[in-house]
């Protein structure tokens, strides 16, 4: 194998699709908590304030796994002013 193959290989995961989008889980293999922090990996580099389709644009566009997606599509449509206003919101849904 060479090795921009291994690199590869490794990356993706034994039997994962490039483009699938993976969940996150808890302990126990159920689908689980998804934590603001992971949230805001997907929305680096949004520029505030935001709307609620601009934060889904932009997580999508970063490849956000479906849990991440589904959690801000739960959001309020609203205009959001920072991270924080975020974190908020998603401590309300959950």
């Amino acid at each position: 194998m060479r090795k921009e193959e291994a690199r590869t290989s490794r990356r993706e995961g034994i039997g994962q699709d490039r483009w699938a989008r993976r969940q996150y889980t808890n302990r126990s293999g159920k689908s689980g908590h998804v934590s603001p922090a992971i949230v805001e990996k997907y929305l680096a580099g949004m520029h505030y304030p935001a709307e609620k389709k601009n934060l889904v644009d932009k997580a999508q566009d970063k490849g956000a796994p479906n849990d991440v997606m589904n959690l801000l599509n739960k959001l309020p449509d609203k205009t959001y002013k920072s991270p924080i206003d975020i974190t908020k919101e998603i401590g309300k849904i959950e």
